[in-house]
């Protein structure tokens, strides 16, 4: 069983559709926009002495459910050039959960593939080389998967998953 969290702002474009797409019959998608998650802000670094102060929210819940799932897929939108601000906010706040649960960094980054959809690779270089800051210093190899959507003159609305090559790429992806 999987989970597949898409860390799109918005309603059914190409990272909703490749989530969609990638989950079978059993696993779970999260749309990260519909979870309550407060913003890694307005604090006093209380994570590093001890708990994060918005501990209550969904973050924290989500953190610990994806230690039960085989894989857990990432679809991470580009903006302005970065992942969208859902996934840095997703990033940010695992600092709380991993300070607490050490033991669990591994297990869970042995189990995340993330898919960066984005423009184009010449205009925005530092985008997959953000993505795969996850598996520094660790084991995993081959678990970022960029989808360059300019390649196959595609814009921003347009239906990634149109384009047989792209459905394909994801279908050899999410096997390994």
């Amino acid at each position: 069983m999987n989970m597949v969290i898409s860390f799109s702002g918005r309603e059914n474009g190409n990272c909703d559709n490749i989530s969609k797409y990638i989950a079978s019959k059993g696993d779970s998608i999260i749309y990260f926009r519909n979870l309550n998650i407060h913003d890694c802000s307005g604090c006093k670094y209380e994570c590093f002495k001890g708990y994060c102060k918005y501990r209550q929210d969904d973050i924290y819940n989500l953190y610990e459910s994806m230690l039960s799932y085989d894989k857990i897929f990432l679809i991470v939108p580009m903006y302005c050039g970065n992942p969208s601000s859902l996934y840095f906010k997703f990033n940010e706040r695992c600092q709380d959960f991993f300070l607490h649960n050490e033991d669990s960094y591994e297990t869970i980054i042995s189990k995340v593939y993330i898919i960066g959809v984005y423009g184009d690779k010449k205009k925005t270089p530092d985008f997959i080389p953000c993505l795969t800051r996850w598996f520094e210093c660790t084991q995993f190899n081959n678990h970022v998967l960029g989808i360059e959507r300019h390649r196959y003159n595609q814009r921003i609305a347009d239906n990634i998953l149109d384009i047989e090559e792209v459905r394909n790429m994801i279908t050899c992806f999410i096997q390994q």
